[in-house]
C-alpha cells in the first residue's frame, strides 16, 4: 500500500492523538446542521483556523462516505495537483482514499488539465483533512490542488456530475487564506494605512459574499486582481461543486486574522462558508 505520511512539521497540527482529542474537546459548539454540501475554510496552522476548520466540518451532512478537499497555493494556469495515495496517516487516523472517485474525476479532466501528482508537503490540503481525520475518522478521501482560473469551475462541476453517477454521500471542502497583509508579505497600499484591519476586512467580506452567492466569476476576478485570497481555485471548485449539487443557500461562518492572536502589523486573513439545501 501507497501510504502518505505527514509532511507538515509540529505546530500546523497535533503530534498526537492525545493533543488532538484535547483540542477538540475545548471547541465550543457553534452553527450545526446536516444539509451543508461543501465548505471553505482556512489552511493556516491549528491555532489559528483549527476551530473554524472544525465548525465547518460539523455542518456537513451526516453518515458521509468520503470528504474531498480541495487545495491551493496553484497560481492562474497552473498544473491541476492530484493526490495519489491509498492512504495518508494522520495522529487519529489511517484515512484511506476514494479511488473511484478520483479516478474518475482524473480521467474527466485529463483534456483539460495538465494533471501532475503531488511530491511535496503542502498545508492547504493536510491541515483541513488532519481535521477531517480527528472528526470522523471512517471516511475515505480525494484531494487536489486547483489552479486559481476559471477551470476550478470546470472541475467543481465535473466532481458534481461524478458524484452523481455513484451511490455515495460526498462533502467537498474548498481551503483558501484571505488577505496577506503587511510588511513580511509586501502588500500594504497607502489606502490602506488609516486603518488596516478595517481595510482588510471590507475586501475579505467582499470576496466572501461573492462565494456565498455562487459567483464564481467574479470571485476569481476579485482574488486574482485584488490579492485578495492565495487560493481561490479551491474555494471556487467547491462552491461550483455546491451549486451544481443543488445547493441553495451559502452561509459565512467565520471571519478572524492572525493579529486577533497575535497583535502585528502583518497578519493573514481567514474565512469560513458552507454551501448548503434550504
Amino acid at each position: 500500500m501507497n501510504t502518505r505520511s505527514r509532511g507538515l512539521p509540529e505546530g500546523w497540527y497535533p503530534s498526537s492523538a492525545e493533543e488532538t482529542r484535547h483540542f477538540i474537546r475545548k471547541i465550543e459548539d457553534g452553527k450545526t446542521g446536516n444539509k451543508a454540501l461543501a465548505g471553505m475554510v482556512p489552511h493556516a496552522g491549528w491555532e489559528f483556523c483549527g476551530v473554524m476548520i472544525a465548525k465547518t466540518i460539523r455542518c456537513m451532512r451526516k453518515n458521509l462516505d468520503s470528504i474531498v478537499i480541495l487545495g491551493g497555493h496553484n497560481t492562474p494556469g497552473g498544473y491541476l495537483v492530484r493526490y495519489d495515495e491509498d492512504a495518508w496517516d494522520f495522529p487519529t487516523a489511517r484515512l484511506y482514499q476514494d479511488v473511484e472517485i478520483a479516478n474518475s474525476v482524473n480521467s474527466s479532466l485529463s483534456k483539460k488539465y495538465r494533471i501532475v501528482s503531488e511530491s511535496s508537503s503542502d498545508n492547504t490540503v493536510e491541515v483541513v483533512l488532519s481535521m477531517v481525520a480527528a472528526l470522523l475518522p471512517e471516511v475515505k478521501w480525494a484531494a487536489w490542488r486547483i489552479p486559481s482560473d476559471e477551470r476550478s469551475l470546470d472541475f467543481g462541476s465535473v466532481l458534481a456530475e461524478t458524484v452523481k453517477e455513484t451511490d455515495k454521500r460526498i462533502a467537498v471542502i474548498g481551503s483558501t487564506d484571505l488577505t496577506h497583509y503587511g510588511p513580511n508579505y509586501g502588500f500594504m497600499p497607502k489606502e490602506s494605512q488609516d486603518d488596516p484591519h478595517g481595510w482588510v476586512k471590507k475586501r475579505d467580506y467582499k470576496l466572501l459574499r461573492l462565494l456565498a452567492n455562487f459567483d464564481g466569476v467574479g470571485a476569481l476576478e476579485t482574488a486574482n486582481t485584488q490579492m485578495s485570497a492565495c487560493s481561490a481555485g479551491g474555494a471556487v471548485g467547491a462552491m461550483q461543486y455546491a451549486k451544481i449539487s443543488g445547493a441553495e443557500t451559502g452561509s459565512i461562518l467565520g471571519y478572524s486574522t492572525s493579529s486577533d492572536l497575535y497583535p502585528s502589523s502583518s497578519f493573514v486573513a481567514y474565512g469560513s462558508i458552507i454551501w448548503e439545501f434550504a
